[in-house]
Order: C-alpha cells, then sequence, then structure tokens
C-alpha cells in the first residue's frame, strides 16, 4: 500500500493544508479588516453574510452530498449525472439571487452596496463545493485538499495588497473586501472545472426528464437536512441584530470575533466529514465494514478537539485580548468560552453525521433536526434580550449538546454499535491530561502560545499512548 492510499495520510494532509491557510485568512487577514472597521460596521456584514446563509437550501438543494455519495459508490456515474446537476444548480442559482434579493428589500439590508456582490460569493461558493466533491468522490483527497484552499490563498493576497493600501485609489471598505472575495472564488471555480474535465472529458449532455426527477426526488432529504442545519447554526446573528435595536449591530460584531473562530475550528470537523462521507458511502455501497473508519475518525477528533476546547478555555481573555486589542475582553472572551465548547459536540457529530448520510437515515436526522431548530430559535429568543450576545451563545451550546445525544442514539439504534469500555477509558483519560496539561501552565504563569504548543504536544502523545490514534491508521486504506 501507497502512502497516498493512507486513511490517516489523506486526513492530516487535508487538515494541514487548510491549517497552513485558512488560519492566516481568519486571524490575520479577516481579524484586520474587523479591528479596522470597527464591531459596528463589521457587525452589519456579518449579520448580513449569516443572513445570505440562511437561504443556502435553495443554492445547495443536498445536490453536494447528494452527489458525493452517488460517485463515491459508483465513479462511473460522474458522466451522466454532472450535466443534469450543473443545470439544476443554474436553476436554484437564479431562484436564490431572486428570492434573497426580495427578502433583503424586505429586511432592509439591499441599501448596502456590497450586498448584490455577498449573493454573488454565495453562488460561486457554492458551486465550488459541488464541483469539489466530485473530487473527493473520486476518493483524490489530496487533490481536493489543494483546492480547498485556493480561493483563500488569493482572498490573502488580494486583501493584503488592500490593507497596505496599494491598490490605487481603493481603501479598505466592506465593498472591496466583498470584491476580492468575488474575483478570488469566480478564478477558483474555473480551476475546478478544469480538473473536473481530466477526470472524465466526455459527458452525456443529452437533457432526460426522468434523470432530472430522479435527482430532485433524492436530493429532497439532503436538501432538508442542509437548510435545517444552516437555521440553527446560522439565525442567532440575525436574531441579535434584529432584537437589541441600536445596539445590535455592536452585539452581533462582539459575537462574530468569537463566532469567527469557532467556526475556522469547526472546519476541522467539516473537513475530516468531507473524507468520511464517501469512504462510508464507499463501504455500504459495497456492504463491507465501516467500523475501522468510524473508530479512527473519532480518535482522530478527539485528539484535535481536546487541546483546543481546553486551552482555549483556560486561555480564553489573551487569546481574545491579543485578536482584538482596546475591547471588552471579558465579555467577549467569555462568549468564547461557550461558543469554542461547541467544537466538542460538532467535532463528534462530524464523525457520526457523515455514516447516517451515507446510510440515507434521514427520518432520524430530520427529526432532530427540526427539534433543534425549534429548540435554538426559543432560547433564542428568550436568552437574546436580557443576555445578548452571551444568550446566543448558550442557546448554541444547548442545541448542539442535543443534537450530539441524538446522533450517538441513532448510531446505538440503527447500526447496534455498543458503548465500549476499551474506547471510553482511554478518551476520560485523555481529557483528564488535556484538561492538567493547559491548566498547569496557567498556573504557573506560562505565555499563552507557549502554553497552548504544550497543551498540544502532551495530548498528542498522551493519544498516542492510550492508543486513541495509532499506527493503524496508517494502515487503513481509502481504497
Amino acid at each position: 500500500m501507497t502512502i497516498r492510499k493512507s486513511f490517516l495520510f489523506n486526513t492530516l494532509f487535508t487538515l494541514f493544508v487548510n491549517l497552513l491557510i485558512k488560519p492566516v485568512w481568519v486571524f490575520g487577514i479577516d481579524r484586520t479588516v474587523q479591528n479596522r472597521l470597527g464591531e459596528a460596521e463589521y457587525g452589519m456584514y456579518f449579520t448580513i453574510i449569516n443572513f445570505t446563509y440562511l437561504f443556502q437550501i435553495i443554492l445547495d438543494f443536498g445536490l453536494q452530498n447528494y452527489n458525493q455519495t452517488e460517485i463515491a459508490s459508483d465513479t462511473g456515474k460522474l458522466r451522466k449525472t454532472l450535466p443534469g446537476l450543473l443545470f439544476m444548480k443554474m436553476m436554484l442559482s437564479s431562484l436564490y439571487f431572486i428570492v434573497v434579493s426580495a427578502i433583503g428589500i424586505a429586511m432592509g439590508y439591499t441599501w448596502k452596496d456590497f450586498f448584490l456582490w455577498l449573493l454573488m460569493n454565495q453562488i460561486l461558493m457554492s458551486l465550488n463545493i459541488f464541483l469539489r466533491s466530485n473530487i473527493s468522490a473520486h476518493r483524490l483527497f489530496v487533490q481536493d485538499a489543494f483546492l480547498s484552499v485556493v480561493d483563500k490563498v488569493l482572498m490573502i493576497a488580494g486583501c493584503t495588497i488592500l490593507l497596505l493600501g496599494l491598490f490605487p485609489n481603493k481603501e479598505l471598505s466592506i465593498l472591496h473586501f466583498v470584491l476580492i472575495q468575488t474575483i478570488s472564488l469566480g478564478i477558483t471555480t474555473f480551476i475546478c472545472i478544469l480538473f473536473i474535465l481530466r477526470l472524465q472529458p466526455v459527458f452525456d449532455w443529452k437533457p432526460d426528464m426522468d434523470v432530472f426527477r430522479k435527482i430532485f426526488k433524492e436530493s429532497l432529504p439532503f436538501a432538508a437536512a442542509y437548510f435545517l442545519m444552516s437555521l440553527y447554526y446560522r439565525i442567532d446573528t440575525v436574531m441579535i441584530e434584529k432584537m437589541l435595536g441600536s445596539s445590535g449591530t455592536t452585539e452581533a460584531g462582539i459575537y462574530a470575533q468569537s463566532y469567527r473562530i469557532m467556526e475556522s475550528v469547526n472546519n476541522l470537523g467539516y473537513l475530516m466529514a468531507g473524507v468520511l462521507l464517501p469512504l462510508f458511502a464507499y463501504r455500504l455501497g459495497t456492504s463491507s465494514s465501516f467500523k475501522e473508519e468510524l473508530r479512527h475518525g473519532y480518535g482522530l477528533m478527539l485528539t484535535m478537539s481536546a487541546p483546543i476546547i481546553s486551552g482555549g478555555i483556560f486561555y480564553s481573555d489573551d487569546i481574545i485580548l491579543a485578536l482584538y486589542p482596546g475591547r471588552d475582553s471579558i465579555y467577549s472572551a467569555s462568549i468564547f468560552r461557550l461558543l469554542l465548547i461547541n467544537f466538542f459536540p460538532v467535532a463528534m457529530m462530524y464523525v457520526a453525521g457523515p455514516l447516517l448520510t451515507a446510510n440515507k437515515n434521514f427520518r432520524w436526522m430530520l427529526s432532530s433536526m427540526a427539534l433543534a431548530v425549534c429548540a435554538n430559535i426559543f432560547l433564542n429568543y428568550k436568552l437574546i434580550p436580557t443576555y445578548g450576545a452571551w444568550g446566543a451563545a448558550i442557546a448554541t451550546l444547548a442545541t448542539q449538546i442535543f443534537m450530539l445525544l441524538s446522533y450517538c442514539w441513532a448510531l446505538i439504534s440503527i447500526f447496534k454499535l455498543k458503548p465500549s469500555v476499551k474506547v471510553f477509558t482511554p478518551s476520560i483519560g485523555l481529557l483528564m491530561i488535556t484538561v492538567a496539561a493547559a491548566g498547569l501552565p496557567k498556573a504557573l504563569h506560562v505565555h499563552w502560545l507557549p502554553a497552548l504548543a504544550i497543551c498540544a504536544m502532551v495530548s498528542l502523545a498522551a493519544s498516542w499512548k492510550l492508543k486513541i490514534i495509532s499506527s493503524d491508521s496508517w494502515k487503513l486504506k481509502i481504497d
């Protein structure tokens, strides 16, 4: 077996490439824009971008997960299904633009000069992710990893020039910030198209209404899942801005400080899911065992999440103060701690969710998500007026914990997986060691940067010693 067929190599390589680039975007570029423009102006941008995310159901309609699942089980389907899916994507993009523009007028968002460009960004981003799903479905994770960061590399280059004032007569503004993203996403999408043409140069472009009907019917559950998940992930910022009156945009900006960090951390789980979904679909499609992928996926996610959460909680004040100097670090840090804890349930769901999706257990997933949406909106409605952004963070954490418990119960009920002492005893041991590795440097007043590095190294060593991750992960093949 070559190293490029190793499950662990492909997973770590995907994470490495993204960790090399995306933190530069989040903590270097995006944070600098936040600090320069201020909480209120950036808060409005963050509110509107989350508003546009609420309608991604129209853009995606479950096509990405449907396509990835279908192609992963049989790569020969690409020639016939891609033309129909692209046609549907074009129709959905047009509908998305019209619907969100209309609702944006009613919400008072369209008067912002960057609004329509944000919609274009969402369309390009969705198309980009959809095209890449064909590549990951072929289990070409190395190539997909590179394509996943091309847009961010271009954005970092463009925004760096903007921030340094090297664009003639172009000062920093949200509009220019958004336009650079538009250009970068457009170039990335074009590169993805060229790559797919190398995989499959000939397609069956003859319209087939039976294929369209089949795709529409089978993608409906994926679409519903995407919509419900977007609601309980994104509606909090919109509710903050609308419910808190004159202080709404400022509170949304404060919430955005921590939410953007949480989002970048959660992206690690999303990347893992991108590897696991086609693998689970392939295993289930060939009626082979998926338990090794599940075990190693769980081990990797636990190993990543434990030091991130422990270190982030102990050093929350230091991190917020370093990233956003001159702000109310105590209030922001309290929000940051709550949102960071979300990474644990989210990380575990990024392991369980792909298995349930690949097995098409949509009834369970949709029921859980519908309840989560109702609970999230209710909690936000009750907590935001009194506690502001902190209340929204509480609502988010409660929602994610509920979803994790639901998914765990689904794995037990559907796949007859039983909780194992051999799995959970080392896991508890790892958590205890990691908390100690984060807390001891804090007690000794070690600077937060080396302290976080110490915590990560100790946690990794403990995970290896406890065999939560092991050499077996190198031997597990992706095909």
